[in-house]
């Protein structure tokens, strides 16, 4: 199992873009395409959402 959260957002996303690509292309060198800008577009917006939440932690009451 993997123990790191980048890691396993890595599997997720490349896992999610090659499913999608072969659900909507038919060419291989489209399905490439699509599963490059598929995964870059999650892994980049994923790490823009955690910087943008960092300043605001979870303040969980003891």
């Amino acid at each position: 199992m993997l123990r790191s959260h980048f890691l396993n957002m890595l599997t997720f996303s490349l896992l999610v873009s090659v499913f999608f690509a072969f659900l909507t292309q038919d060419d291989q060198k489209e399905r490439l395409k699509v599963m490059a800008i598929l995964f870059l577009s999650m892994v980049v917006l994923s790490l823009l959402i955690a910087y943008a939440m960092f300043p605001f932690p979870l303040n969980i009451p003891r």
